[in-house]
């Protein structure tokens, strides 16, 4: 599913009165979830998960097509771990 089939599914579902507003919803939560974890907090959605920030440690790695050693810097990443609920219903 791409972002355009969630937006059709998220309007059909919420009754939203236009396709348009339903993809103003969508891009608004992400924005949220997005602005809200590069600030360095997490998003916690109850039945979803846990957005959050994670330092992803600097490491050597190799050029796989040379084989020298390159040196990649540590970087924020964002991460998702998802709940329980949510575990539970794809294990079904």
């Amino acid at each position: 599913m791409n972002k355009k089939d969630f937006i059709q599914k998220f309007a059909s579902r919420t009754d939203a009165p236009s396709q348009a507003a339903a993809q103003r919803s969508v891009e608004a939560f992400i924005d949220i979830i997005v602005d809200t974890v590069a600030s360095g907090q997490e998003v916690r959605l109850g039945g979803l998960g846990v957005f959050e920030r994670a330092y992803r440690q600097g490491r050597e790695a190799r050029n796989p097509n040379t084989g020298d050693k390159i040196s990649v810097p540590g970087q924020w990443t964002f991460r998702f771990r998802a709940s329980k609920e949510a575990k539970d219903a794809v294990n079904k």
